[in-house]
């Protein structure tokens, strides 16, 4: 006999077809628990979300995180209120089958226990439209609120939240997304493309009485049996490409297979050489380019997200043709974000990378350096950050350049600013000042640029014989020329961790600045070396919290100007 299940499970019901998809029924007898759940899974369909559940009555209350929880109290998440979903499904992790209703892969992001706030109960709290919560999950913690959206309180078709973090230890200001870059289940330890491959171990249950995980290749049926996957995919072997020529653009695609998918993008022609040597002797290939990209995307997408980012192509190799691109071209990923800036001179959008998949859709096609914005995040139109480009003439030597970014940090220092320093994957160092997102009377680009350069015509007029402003190469001999220009609307500078496109596939590297002393080589930080160095430095971990409002900076330089004549 057919198990009673909850009456409110029956929209989520309608929905599927349980001969087609293996994702639970409602039907299975879940774990009791003394303490309300909430399970968070990453969900790579039609575009990429976060499914946010909390169980209440029986159920799981179900909202569809469109960018993902923000630990940030500024930066409210939309939340899209759906259908509720039966207990058991906080233990799927799988594919949904290509056309069915969601269709892609999920991935059990987070979990954990709830408990509400206030004194209200949740019921009336979710009806008055303002549900104020703790959690204590593995990724997530501490005290937030989901709000019904005030134009939808009358509960139109779509119903509304915005998910926000509230101010507590737990909270990051002015760090929006870090926490997204984590791709391994809590459940399983894979990532979204290992899942997708049926590769790694099961996920462990939570929900459900069973202690065993589910096999690696399975996803949980409807009667909390494990289904395979095998006999519906072809064994694992050697990766193949078919080439297929589409009518429409009569150019070459390619369906790859096996291990080309990084972060749920599939690399075509992942054997295609970029670099010929990365430092090792061997080649480094466009799969190989998709894999950095992934492995050092956490540290990245900070540096990164809310910005205009123009790249810098190389489809046949850096020995081959190279070409700049800022706006979106027929074909490109809707991983990528895009972003139209007011005042640019341009109507077209921009490309912005707002997440790390989009770092694998960069490496696709053939993106070899990314060179974002210096903007505000999300506001193009304010400074964001300060870069000092020290770009020595060929009989500089290096000892010199580490001097000139020593002496640079020193005077930001004095006017109140902090410097952090890293390689431009060439010969020369950027030092960099992040900046407070101050909206109200906030200092515009032009300010900023000519408060630069002051500072390195300072530096200039003290040690004429070291530092130069004129860009002209036969100014520049025997001195370092104080790049100042990329303070700007629209100028851009290499990304931190960012390839160049330059011989032995060299990298823009963070460093300490303990390590900006004699004995520094840039050349150490390449694509094959960075991903290990960067996993244990801690270069540039206080960033974010070293941003710092330019108005009193800019004052205090003019009294050092004036006190100088």
């Amino acid at each position: 006999m057919r198990k009673k299940v909850n009456r409110s499970l029956a929209t989520y019901q309608s929905k599927r077809d349980f001969a087609k998809t293996t994702e639970p029924s409602g039907e299975v007898h879940v774990t009791a628990s003394d303490r309300l759940r909430f399970v968070i899974q990453k969900h790579a369909a039609t575009r990429l979300h976060y499914d946010f559940r909390l169980e209440l009555d029986g159920v799981f209350k179900s909202w569809a995180v469109t960018r993902g929880p923000s630990l940030d109290p500024h930066n409210k998440r939309l939340a899209v209120e759906v259908e509720d979903h039966p207990l058991d499904y906080g233990d799927f992790e799988g594919t949904i089958p290509k056309g069915e209703y969601g269709g892609g892969t999920v991935q059990l992001w987070d979990r954990g226990y709830w408990t509400p706030e206030g004194n209200r109960s949740p019921q009336d709290a979710l009806k008055a439209g303002d549900l104020k919560f703790t959690l204590d999950g593995a990724r997530l913690h501490g005290s937030w609120v989901l709000v019904r959206m005030k134009f939808d309180r009358d509960r139109g078709k779509r119903t509304n939240w915005l998910l926000i973090k509230h101010r507590d230890d737990s909270a990051r200001p002015g760090d929006a997304d870090s926490i997204l870059a984590g791709d391994r289940s809590v459940a399983s330890g894979r990532k979204m493309a290992d899942i997708a491959n049926g590769k790694g171990r099961g996920p462990a249950p939570f929900m459900l009485k069973t202690k065993k995980s589910a096999k690696p290749n399975a996803i949980w049926n409807s009667k909390n049996e494990i289904k395979s996957k095998l006999s519906r995919i072809a064994p694992r072997m050697k990766p193949k490409i078919k080439k297929v020529t589409t009518a429409k653009s009569k150019s070459t695609v390619a369906n790859v297979t096996g291990d080309n998918v990084v972060m749920g993008v599939a690399i075509s022609h992942p054997e295609k050489s970029l670099w010929p040597d990365g430092g090792d002797g061997q080649p480094v290939t466009k799969l190989d380019l998709a894999r950095y990209y992934e492995a050092v995307g956490s540290w990245m997408i900070p540096h990164l997200k809310g910005r205009p980012c123009s790249i810098l192509r190389a489809p046949d190799g850096v020995h081959g043709e190279h070409f700049f691109q800022r706006h979106a071209m027929p074909g490109t990923s809707n991983l990528v974000a895009l972003t139209k800036v007011p005042g640019s001179g341009d109507d077209k959008p921009y490309l912005q990378i707002d997440r790390v998949e989009a770092l694998a859709a960069m490496a696709q096609i053939g993106a070899v350096e990314l060179h974002p914005w210096n903007c505000q995040p999300g506001n193009p139109e304010l400074p964001g950050r300060l870069v000092f480009d020290l770009d020595p003439a060929p009989d500089v030597p290096f000892s010199a350049v580490i001097d000139a970014a020593r002496e640079l940090r020193d005077r930001l220092d004095s006017v109140g600013l902090v410097g952090f320093c890293k390689t431009t994957g060439g010969k020369g160092l950027h030092v960099v000042t992040p900046l407070s997102p101050i909206k109200k009377a906030a200092i515009q680009w032009p300010e900023a640029k000519a408060f630069v350069r002051e500072l390195c015509a300072q530096m200039e007029h003290d040690s004429p014989d070291r530092y130069v402003l004129n860009m002209a190469k036969k100014a520049r001999t025997g001195r370092i020329y104080l790049d100042y220009l990329r303070n700007d609307l629209a100028s851009s500078a290499v990304a931190p961790l960012s390839p160049r496109a330059r011989d032995g596939a060299p990298v823009s590297m963070p460093l300490l600045w303990t390590q900006v002393r004699a004995g520094l080589d840039p050349n150490h930080f390449t694509l094959r070396t960075v991903p290990a160095l960067i996993a244990k430095t801690s270069a540039w971990r206080d960033y974010f919290d070293a941003e710092r409002p330019l108005a009193p900076a800019i004052k205090r330089l003019r009294l050092t100007k004036a006190s100088a004549s």
